[in-house]
């Protein structure tokens, strides 16, 4: 019998029922194609931020080294082992790496190298010491009495113009050091719970403070800049279901003093009403949701040229935020109803 009144009811006055839903729509929509943007360009954003080099530090303790890293946290994407010393290159004091290169290559795609990166017995030259040995792509140089060939030049604009390039294993024979120096890692997400992960394994992490703060900041702010507008956005709809709920109570005066008279209580009353809006707040919300995800993937191949992926999480906030809207939209319109009384409505006054 009630759901059977509550149907009844927006049956007969479907023309603001269906205003109403719009309006919890058009805002539905708007949330779900900035929840499904928001939470798919965090993680392609971080990924893309992670082209520009490492953000956390691995660092051995005080004169060990690191014999062995294999991490197994899912926020780690990458991560390179340096071994850093110096040693003599034709006969001058030259600073040597020792890495994986196809790991920091990975690491660090905005390295440009004149050249390609080496293979056995090869080393890549980074420009300045390529300019302080007079050496070149193709020469041959003596690295701590092993001879290498020059595979490439290195030029990055950082401390590593300085140093030669070789193949990690080499750098362990040459150097007579057992592991790495440091370990250079990409990491996604949050930052300070891969630090508490790693210092659980007796790691001493460091964050390279500039890229971990930036990404965090960027990412923050387009968070934040997609959630105002989502809130403004529901708050507008929620306005206009006000509007719609306020007109329809005043135009149910004498229906509603009626059911007064007839002895329906308020919480009754009350029931029938945010009924209404929760059939309102799920039609809008499954509609919106759907237009959003279109929206969705409209944004994502016009602006951030991707296409986005679908969530069901967003179903479900979606749907709760609508929800959410109906019945805050319908509080002052229900509290109005209430406060009519019976007695002067069927009067006529």
């Amino acid at each position: 019998m009630f759901a059977h009144l509550v149907m009844k009811s927006l049956w007969v006055r479907r023309d603001k029922f269906l205003i109403a839903v719009i309006a919890i729509m058009l805002g539905a929509a708007m949330v779900a194609s900035l929840l499904t943007i928001s939470l798919d360009i965090k993680e392609r954003m971080g990924k893309e931020l992670r082209s520009y080099g490492a953000n956390l530090i691995v660092l051995p303790e005080e004169g060990e080294y690191i014999d062995e890293f294999k991490p197994e946290h899912p926020a780690i994407i990458g991560f390179a082992p340096f071994l850093y010393f110096k040693a003599e290159v034709n006969a001058k004091k030259i600073d040597i790496a020792g890495t994986d290169f196809e790991a920091a290559r990975k690491m660090n795609p905005w390295w440009r190298i004149e050249g390609e990166l080496p293979g056995q017995q090869a080393v890549l030259a980074g420009i300045n010491a390529a300019e302080r040995l007079e050496i070149k792509t193709g020469d041959t140089l003596n690295v701590g009495g092993t001879s290498f060939i020059v595979s490439g030049v290195l030029d990055t604009g950082t401390p590593d113009d300085d140093r030669i390039f070789i193949n990690f294993e080499d750098a362990r024979q040459i150097s007579g050091k057992s592991g790495a120096t440091s370990i250079q890692i990409s990491a996604l997400g949050d930052i300070e719970e891969v630090i508490s992960y790693l210092e659980s394994k007796n790691y001493k992490v460091k964050k390279i403070r500039q890229v971990a703060e930036s990404e965090k900041v960027l990412l923050d702010k387009t968070q934040l800049l997609m959630s105002l507008v989502a809130l403004f956005v529901l708050s507008a709809a929620s306005l206009g279901l006000l509007s719609t709920m306020i007109t329809s109570i005043l135009e149910r005066s004498r229906e509603i003093g009626l059911m007064k008279a007839l002895g329906c209580g308020d919480n009754r009353l009350v029931a029938i009403f945010l009924a209404e809006a929760g059939v309102m707040g799920v039609a809008g919300g499954v509609f919106g949701y759907f237009v959003g995800l279109l929206l969705a993937q409209f944004i994502g191949m016009e602006i951030f040229d991707m296409q986005v992926s679908i969530k069901p999480e967003v179903f479900l906030l979606t749907l709760a935020a609508s929800i959410l809207v109906a019945f805050a939209g319908s509080l002052l319109p229900v509290r109005r109803a209430l406060s009519i009384d019976p007695v002067v409505t069927l009067r006529g006054e």
